[in-house]
């Protein structure tokens, strides 16, 4: 009786064991929080990344540009960026904006097959009810944006201006930093400088060392010669054609930065004293085409040098107006093809 009364008593205390295993199990499985920490814990310790972790990581990532307006927080990986004069650079970084302006995007010869691909809101000054609408995260815009269309910009999206004085090189190293692309915007400018090295020796077999050339733009009234930028920036900078005297003499008085000379009227006419004339007539503005016609009638435009030995070359003004790195590049290749073809 004694042994049973012993195997009883050990039977209840495993039976008791049992239950107070089994319903420890129960209250762990029950209380979802519970695992939850515990899973948490566990993967803090193994450097699994935590829920919270997850939750801070899915949030927008910001860093500080400080840009000629001041610092300012913007994204690290902007997704609907809205240009302002800003379009070809970010296309040559490989990056689409989700919209821009008409006079930038509409009028370039050399965006067209962006344009089905960028909205337009507006052309300037932009829209802001259509900025808007395109929930832009940033807007990247030139510095010959005024002060009042950047606040009004600011309240829409963080906006970063880039200096437009700087030259094509530069802006596309800027606004490569912008979005974190510095890297793509050295490759494109190298592979940009070899290209003009190829057309520099082009050229220089084709124009000789001591002859001049100007590029001369008629309006509806006056004319003017291109400086350091637009289709100046290609001949000369680039290609290394050599400008009338007086015209360099503006450009050096002006620190390198001229982008046209100023209005000229006909009387200015025997100061075009260059071996060779590229002009270019501005027929978005009425008037200009017969000004042109007028300028070829006189005495004065006649008996220029560059008349005279029939060094004249006509070119489109949507192909030759705009300053952008895609009608930079495009511009190397015709400009040597436009002396190449007067050889023949």
């Amino acid at each position: 009786m004694k042994r049973k009364g012993l195997y009883s008593m050990m039977s209840a205390a495993i039976v008791l064991l049992l239950i107070l295993i089994m319903t420890g199990c129960g209250t762990q499985v029950d209380s979802g929080s519970s695992t939850g920490s515990q899973t948490a814990s566990s993967s803090t310790d193994t450097g699994t990344t935590t829920q919270e972790e997850v939750a801070s990581t899915d949030a927008p990532q910001t860093k500080s540009f400080t840009d000629p307006t001041g610092t300012k927080e913007i994204p690290v990986q902007a997704q609907r960026i809205f240009s302002i004069s800003a379009t070809t650079q970010l296309l040559a970084l490989g990056i689409t904006p989700v919209g821009g302006l008409q006079y930038e995007i509409d009028q370039d010869y050399y965006l067209k097959n962006a344009a089905s691909k960028v909205e337009i809101a507006g052309d300037y000054p932009p829209n802001m009810e259509a900025v808007t609408a395109l929930t832009p995260d940033l807007i990247i815009a030139s510095s010959f944006v005024e002060p009042d269309i950047i606040a009004q910009l600011e309240k829409i999206a963080p906006t970063v201006v880039y200096p437009w004085e700087d030259n094509l090189y530069d802006q596309l190293r800027y606004i490569g930093d912008i979005v974190g692309k510095k890297s793509e915007a050295e490759e494109w400018i190298t592979k940009h400088e070899a290209k003009v090295e190829e057309r520099k020796a082009e050229m220089s077999s084709l124009v000789g060392a001591d002859q001049t050339v100007a590029a001369v733009e008629i309006f509806k009234d006056s004319f003017q010669v291109a400086g350091t930028r637009n289709m100046g920036f290609v001949l000369h900078d680039l290609l290394g054609l050599k400008r009338i005297p007086w015209v360099q003499e503006e450009v050096d008085k002006s620190d390198g930065f001229v982008v046209y000379t100023e209005p000229q009227s006909l009387e200015k006419l025997p100061e075009l004293t260059a071996d060779y004339l590229i002009i270019k007539v501005n027929d978005t503005q009425p008037g200009s085409t017969d000004f042109y016609e007028k300028m070829k009638e006189s005495k004065l435009w006649q008996n220029l040098p560059a008349v005279k030995n029939g060094n004249v070359f006509i070119v489109p003004h949507d192909k030759w107006w705009s300053y952008t790195l895609f009608s930079t590049d495009a511009l190397l290749d015709e400009a040597v093809e436009l002396f190449k073809q007067h050889k023949q």
